[in-house]
């Protein structure tokens, strides 16, 4: 359920993008954490979870995805590199930053809760990717 819903409007070539940052809580690998779900265009993009020490720090995690068989999967951390097209976001691997039930073994993105801006950018390269 999300608490706090923010709008914004990018402008890109060809056309206006809608994106909503809608920030709450749920529970994410065994415990209540903040989540943060960014949709474009009314289809949600990404997902971030709270790390750990999330009420120290105010960082969520999301996730890298890279192509899967079927549709995407986890790029596996540590056993693969980073995609090259992540370079521009600060990564690292999940379970460095958080702990709990079924928490798998991916590399992810670590943001701040305020970084709006980047949160929009992975959005956008994650849409960008699900497009091709």
């Amino acid at each position: 359920m999300s608490l706090i819903n923010i709008d914004y409007v990018a402008r890109s070539c060809s056309r206006d993008h809608r994106f909503r940052v809608a920030i709450g809580w749920r529970d994410v690998y065994g415990e209540n954490r903040a989540r943060v779900v960014v949709f474009v265009d009314g289809h949600a993009e990404v997902e971030f979870f709270g790390a750990d020490d999330f009420a120290i720090s105010g960082e969520v995690l999301a996730e890298i995805k890279v192509p899967g068989d079927v549709g995407e999967r986890i790029c596996r951390y540590p056993e693969e590199a980073v995609p090259e097209r992540y370079v521009m976001f600060n990564t690292v691997g999940l379970p460095v930053r958080a702990s709990g039930k079924w928490l798998r073994g991916a590399w992810g993105v670590v943001v701040n809760i305020a970084d709006h801006r980047t949160m929009i950018a992975l959005a956008a390269l994650r849409k960008r990717e699900r497009e091709r």
